[in-house]
């Protein structure tokens, strides 16, 4: 199965959890794209094709819990100083917090929709083995889409508190990976192909034009003699067939809307056809596509 690696430390070269100075700028990143109550989307072990949705829970520095956002203080600038804790509401100065971690429910039971292949690539044990990497993924914000790579410190089952009885995962985040990833900017090829959109598997095909193609995805705009684009909504499946001249450059896409307008709609590469049967797309079917493109002879 083919993976991407977003952290330069792969597999097998995972670190303990362990006492670190943490950086305010940092902090304030994590806490404008990871706050306490935010829905977020996650994929483990760097498997970017499966992705699960989950929400931050609480935020744990240095075994205190934190669950409401007005417990973080904050300068002017935004940059947090430090956080009230525990019944008392203590005030713990940030130059004292040597361990964050964040606190996510155990979605361990989402990985019963997986198939089978995607389902063992998680070993025996699921996302949730100790040093197991868990990448967040926000919302889109004016600059990208954001993320961090955590580690799994522990399953636990809360005793106490708003969520007694609840089974959680405690995530260490690795502040020096938290990126914001701007998707314009990877090399995208500009088309005008017409191409197949097919929103079902029984639905007749809406013909579309292609704009352009990336790495990640593809964008698809209203065909001349068409008003607008059929409704869709972010997350939807759906299947784009380009045809780049012959048999041999039929190619049949899956993947998932990402934007939607009237005029235009973002797709999220997934899958890709080979063999008679859906794969993961990878490098080498990207790289086919973009060369066809670049040499088509309209």
């Amino acid at each position: 199965m083919f993976k991407l690696w977003s952290n330069p430390r792969p597999p097998g070269g995972r670190e303990e959890d362990k006492d670190q100075a943490i950086d305010g700028e940092r902090l304030k990143m994590l806490g404008e794209h990871f706050s306490i109550g935010r829905k977020i989307r996650y994929f483990p072990e760097f498997q970017r094709d499966i992705v699960f949705h989950t929400i931050i829970i609480a935020w744990r520095v240095n075994d205190h819990y934190v669950y409401a956002r007005e417990a973080i203080e904050k300068d002017d600038e935004g940059t947090p100083t430090g956080f009230l804790v525990g019944e008392k509401k203590t005030r713990l100065p940030l130059g004292k917090v040597k361990r964050l971690q964040l606190m996510v429910p155990d979605t361990t039971d989402m990985e019963r929709s997986l198939d089978y292949v995607r389902r063992a690539s998680l070993g025996r044990n699921g996302q949730f083995v100790r040093g197991n990497a868990i990448t967040l993924i926000s919302d889109t914000c004016q600059r990208g889409i954001p993320s961090v790579d955590t580690q799994v410190v522990s399953r636990i089952r809360m005793k106490d508190g708003p969520y007694a009885d609840n089974q959680m995962v405690l995530i260490r985040p690795e502040l020096d990976t938290l990126t914001i990833a701007d998707q314009r900017q990877k090399a995208r090829v500009a088309s005008h192909v017409p191409v197949s959109l097919y929103l079902k598997d029984d639905a007749p095909p809406v013909g579309c034009i292609l704009g352009d193609f990336s790495d990640v995805s593809l964008r698809l705009l209203v065909a001349s003699d068409q008003k607008a684009l059929p409704p869709m909504k972010v997350n939807d499946k759906v299947v784009v067939i380009l045809n780049l001249g012959d048999a041999a450059s039929i190619y049949r896409i899956r993947g998932s809307v990402f934007r939607t307008a009237a005029d235009s709609c973002v797709i999220r590469l997934k899958q890709f056809y080979k063999d008679g049967d859906f794969s993961p797309i990878k490098t080498m079917d990207i790289l086919e596509i973009k060369t066809g493109l670049l040499n088509l002879r309209f």
